[in-house]
């Protein structure tokens, strides 16, 4: 149980840090990297829906659990006998596990596109630079050409 409040507390915070380099990126107007922006808010999605299963599972979990206990207290001691519940809580924990892994695909996804638009943003600082040098050697030339 603890496994899965980790889990949620790591989504969550991946969730917050995605939020807000998204919101970042948004702000920066049409000149940001639009293809990463929209993988960012798929993978946002993605881990949203994973979010959603991931606390569906756990409360299906503890359902079974309640159950469980509730049954051994009503029963006497005996051996226990697999019942559904059993499978149910072995095909729900086999579930979180999946999702688990495809948590963290979606964890090395999203942070290709993050080293892809830090990529972008360095190129487009340079292109700026560039194009600061350029308008800077040529004011000089707009200059005389006007007083000519």
């Amino acid at each position: 149980m603890q496994d899965i409040v980790e889990l949620e507390r790591r989504i969550t915070a991946a969730m917050e840090r995605i939020t807000r380099r998204v919101e970042s990126m948004t702000s920066e107007g049409a000149d940001g990297p639009i293809g990463a922006l929209e993988e960012v808010a798929r993978l946002n999605e993605a881990l949203d829906e994973e979010r959603m299963a991931n606390a569906q599972l756990n409360e299906r979990i503890r359902v079974l659990r309640d159950r469980e206990a509730a049954r051994a207290a009503a029963e006497p001691p005996a051996a226990p006998a697999p019942g559904p519940e059993a499978a149910d809580l072995a095909d729900l924990q086999a579930q979180l596990a999946a999702q688990s892994d495809e948590i963290a695909t979606l964890r090395r996804v999203l942070g290709e596109a993050g080293k892809e638009i830090a990529a972008l943003r360095a190129a487009r600082a340079a292109e700026a630079a560039e194009l600061a040098e350029v308008v800077a050697a040529l004011d000089p030339l707009v200059t005389e050409a006007s007083h000519a």
